[in-house]
């Protein structure tokens, strides 16, 4: 959408003399040396100082400090007893102890076995099948009789 002509000659042309003259005011709102100076002179201490005490309400003030259960005291008690036994441990008192490595070896007679399993699968692998003779399958199916027949027929 295009803008409209005079729109475009007031952007575009000499607009400041319409604009109006402003004054620009700075806010500080930091206390001057003088306010600072004049709370002091004042008197506040002596206020505070003067305070009536009596127009106050009693208040009670509840002590929200949880302390450890028996059980957290017994638990760190026994922690610090551990901790104390291992940093205090003489080393002299254990006794020196020989360790004997066990070899857990099959008995002569497994090896045996095995040896013979070992050489009976080879022999069976290591066959030669060139000494075969070549055969040939017949398949045989004999077929009854008719006398067999007869007498199943007569027997039903």
């Amino acid at each position: 959408m295009a803008a409209p002509k005079e729109l475009m000659s007031e952007i575009t042309g000499d607009a400041s003399s319409k604009l109006k003259k402003a004054d620009t005011v700075l806010k500080n709102s930091l206390p001057t040396a003088e306010a600072i100076s004049q709370e002091r002179s004042q008197g506040v201490r002596e206020g505070v100082s003067t305070f009536n005490k009596d127009g106050l309400k009693k208040t009670e003030t509840a002590d929200k400090t949880v302390l450890p259960t028996v059980d957290d005291i017994g638990k760190e008690k026994q922690e610090v007893a551990l901790k104390e036994s291992i940093s205090s441990f003489d080393v002299k008192t254990l006794k020196h102890s020989e360790t004997e490595e066990k070899n857990p070896l099959p008995d002569p007679e497994t090896v045996q076995c095995e040896k013979r399993e070992n050489e009976f699968r080879k022999s069976i692998e290591g066959f030669p099948k060139a000494g075969l003779k070549k055969t040939e399958v017949e398949e045989k199916n004999t077929l009854p009789s008719k006398e067999t027949i007869q007498l199943e027929k007569q027997s039903s």
